[in-house]
């Protein structure tokens, strides 16, 4: 294998490495399965909560339903394996799509490969197995078409299908007519023919993403999730990045080395470009989860600005010596890759899952809730466990979920009270009629409070407590 080849591999093969290694977080995940097989046996897209008793039979906009049924069709065939497997398939081509926008710009193999890895470096903490991974797949697909218009000046029309599919899985679609709509300005910026055809595929866009089951709903829906108070105050990755972690760090830095980049080249840089850069940088300074967006969206002109300050030393194939160390690199990574599928692992005794793959899934909580609730019990539950719940034991109505917005403050209000242990706790549980309640394991206070209730500890361990109504 030469070198340019070996550089291409990494360029894909690390980032879907690194989705088969990294743990699967419950958070979205799970609720999503739970859908996706109620759509799949209904053949209908549920429009009212049946999970909570807290807001159950109030509307939910359903808009990630495409999503939900990919996963759920993924899991049904393959089970956990096969859901790790398709993480793999979406980073893979995610940044596939990145390595192949940077050969197009005019970068060596060895330039864009690395360029890649820094934006998955950035870019790693979201990419979690939900619908927003399926979002930045096709928006990466979106990067790549657009970067072949000069080329294939008709394959632009393939957009308004991409963004069709990406509206009914993520409300993130939004983001393809924009980088559609910025990559015209920068053709009416080169005098590029024919200069309105960009525009054409943007508006045409924004049509296709209303042909899903919502019509043009949908775009009331994604705008409005940006600012919803109960989303961008409860949720850390929609609050403002700040450069107080890793995270917010590294996007900081990106943004300053991208900068930096950008003054350098200054004379070839045009105010597109520009605007480009600081639409995506002012998404990832808004909301953590952002970042991402910016990772993939800054490779184009980065890209492009790296291609002018030269190739180097033209690229080499390498002796055969070399090509079969090279070879035999992917060979490894291949086979450390199989070795991690949690098809080896042993079952997790609590979960009934592979050992180790799941975040946010109490293994002893989970066995004491399967051994002890009935049907129709009312479970109060940390919201972050409250997806796993919903996927394993499905006939208890959990108190709060991942679905932030579908709660109005009210009960979020009632949710931190408990949490908290403020005036009016206790007949907040007496009002929703509670019959179990969830304790994280660091929620000490929680615990010492209803045990001073009266409620009944049924169990406790490492992974969190689980009581009972004295009643």
């Amino acid at each position: 294998m030469s070198l340019p080849r070996l550089w291409a591999f990494l360029a894909v093969g690390l980032p879907a490495l690194a989705a088969i290694v990294a743990s699967m977080s419950t958070i979205d995940l799970t609720y999503q399965l739970r859908a996706g097989a109620e759509i799949l046996d209904a053949r209908a897209i549920p429009t009212v909560d049946s999970w909570t008793f807290t807001v159950i039979g109030q509307p939910w906009f359903d808009q990630q339903w495409g999503a939900q049924v990919a996963l759920s069709a993924v899991f049904d065939g393959a089970g956990w394996t096969g859901l790790v497997l398709l993480r793999a398939v979406l980073v893979g081509l995610t940044f596939g799509c990145l390595f192949a926008v940077g050969r197009l710009a005019g970068l060596g193999a060895r330039n864009a490969s690395l360029l890649t890895l820094a934006s998955f470096a950035v870019a790693a903490p979201a990419l979690a197995l939900r619908p927003q991974l399926f979002g930045l797949a096709l928006f990466a697909l979106v990067l790549l078409v657009l970067a072949l218009r000069s080329s294939r000046a008709r394959i632009v029309w393939l957009v308004p299908v991409i963004v069709l599919v990406w509206a009914n899985v993520h409300g993130s679609f939004v983001l393809g007519p924009l980088v559609v709509g910025l990559a015209w300005l920068a053709d009416v910026r080169a005098g590029r023919e024919p200069r309105y055809e960009l525009l054409a595929v943007a508006l045409v866009s924004v049509a296709a993403a209303c042909v899903t089951p919502f019509g043009p709903s949908v775009w009331r829906y994604a705008v409005g999730l940006t600012a919803d108070p109960s989303i961008t105050g409860r949720i850390s990755e929609w609050q403002r990045t700040l450069p107080t972690d890793i995270v917010g760090l590294s996007f900081y830095a990106s943004v300053v080395a991208v900068a930096l980049l950008v003054i350098r080249r200054r004379a070839s840089v045009t105010w597109p470009t520009v605007v480009w850069l600081l639409v995506f940088a002012a998404i990832g300074i808004y909301a953590v989860r952002g970042i991402a967006w910016w990772a993939l969206a800054a490779v184009p002109p980065v890209a492009m600005l790296l291609a002018g300050v030269g190739s180097g030393a033209p690229e080499r194939l390498g002796t055969r010596a070399m090509q079969r160390a090279n070879a035999a690199i992917v060979v490894a990574l291949a086979f450390v890759g199989v070795g991690l599928l949690p098809l080896w692992r042993p079952a997790d005794p609590g979960t009934a899952t592979p050992a180790g793959l799941l975040t946010d899934a109490p293994s002893g909580v989970t066995a004491t809730l399967k051994s002890v609730a009935r049907a129709g019990d009312r479970l109060f539950n940390p919201q972050p466990w409250g997806s796993w719940f919903e996927y394993a034991i499905p006939d208890v109505l959990v108190a709060v979920d991942s679905r932030v917005e579908i709660f109005p403050a009210s009960v979020w209000a009632a949710y931190d009270a408990v949490r908290g242990g403020t005036l009016g706790w206790e007949q907040v549980l007496t009002d929703w009629n509670v019959d179990l309640i969830a304790v994280e394991p660091e929620d000490a206070s929680l615990l010492a409070r209803l045990r001073a209730a009266g409620w009944t500890v049924v169990s406790s361990d490492d992974t969190g407590s689980v009581l009972r109504h004295p009643g």
